[in-house]
């Protein structure tokens, strides 16, 4: 199957995936994820707990799989607002999912071919991405608990294709964190500890899949202008200072406006004004009304 590896590699490289690896679909996980839903810190994300077993054996999604081919695509690495209202970096242009499917759907008939059956995903279902990505050797898993690459840092997206052919695997590559602990220090709400993020902790979690109507006030205070997710732990990570040799696709940046756009404006933006703001955004998904919540938390902990 080194042939459909080739092809494959070759047709993701004209899509603009900026990395590819193979791992086999049977890899051992251990029990790293069943421990952090035990401890609880997946919050109320109780889908996570529900999905466990399918990411535990990707069979359960495609029966006879045999390797998960892992994909980077690059996002912005700089973040387009100064200021309050801070969007995390893989948010501030259109939404990675429906960016990333027509693509992922031109692999599969590359890989059928080759007689391959496939599932694909792109955050979009219960397979263990970042576990896959580092077992397929793109990189290694930093003490933030995400994939950070040698060339290129951990500013990316993580797509996969399930698939039944038996193709050549990569080698994970090991840990090059080293001493290094300045995602855990820069944490705003201490979150990191020891590669996992406590999503109770998490301002990540708070400002975009929380449901709750206030968030505690620990984690108000930190909010400090983070209108959607939270970026600081991957901004002081070194390996993300290095410049990126990958180029980003130009859908990803953020619109000219919403990047100007001053906090107070953003505050009494009316609501339809608001959905043509994000349109095409993945902060549709969280909602008008929990981004204005996010916006009144931090007016009132960003210090005058």
């Amino acid at each position: 199957m080194k042939a459909a590896r080739q092809a494959v590699q070759y047709a993701a490289e004209q899509l603009g995936f900026s990395g590819l690896g193979v791992a086999p679909a049977c890899a051992d996980q251990g029990d790293m994820l069943s421990q952090w839903l035990r401890d609880g810190c997946h919050a109320d994300m109780h889908w996570l707990e529900h999905h466990l077993p399918m990411r535990q054996n990707p069979a359960l999604l495609l029966p006879g799989v045999r390797c998960v081919i892992m994909l980077t695509y690059e996002y912005p690495r700089l973040d387009a607002r100064r200021g309050p209202g801070s969007i995390a970096r893989y948010a501030q242009g259109e939404d990675y999912h429906k960016l990333l499917a027509p693509k992922l759907a031109d692999l599969d008939e590359t890989l059928q071919l080759y007689g391959g059956t496939q599932k694909c995903f792109s955050d979009s279902g219960p397979v263990s991405e970042r576990f896959f990505a580092a077992a397929a050797g793109l990189g290694w898993l930093g003490r933030h608990g995400l994939l950070v690459r040698p060339h290129g840092g951990s500013f990316c997206f993580l797509s996969c294709i399930l698939t039944t052919l038996p193709l050549p695997t990569d080698q994970p590559m090991p840990n090059r964190c080293g001493t290094c602990h300045r995602c855990e220090q820069a944490c705003p709400t201490h979150a990191l500890q020891d590669g996992r993020c406590d999503a109770r902790r998490c301002l990540a979690y708070w400002t975009i899949e929380s449901k709750q109507t206030s968030a505690p006030p620990e984690i108000q205070k930190a909010m400090h202008g983070h209108l959607y997710g939270c970026d600081a732990c991957q901004e002081v990570c070194p390996w993300n200072g290095l410049s990126s040799p990958h180029d980003v696709d130009l859908h990803l940046l953020m619109p000219a406006r919403l990047a100007a756009m001053p906090q107070e404006t953003l505050a009494d933006l009316p609501e339809e004004d608001w959905m043509h703001l994000i349109a095409n955004s993945p902060m549709r998904r969280t909602g008008v009304a929990h981004l204005r919540r996010n916006i009144q938390t931090f007016s009132n902990s960003f210090p005058s």
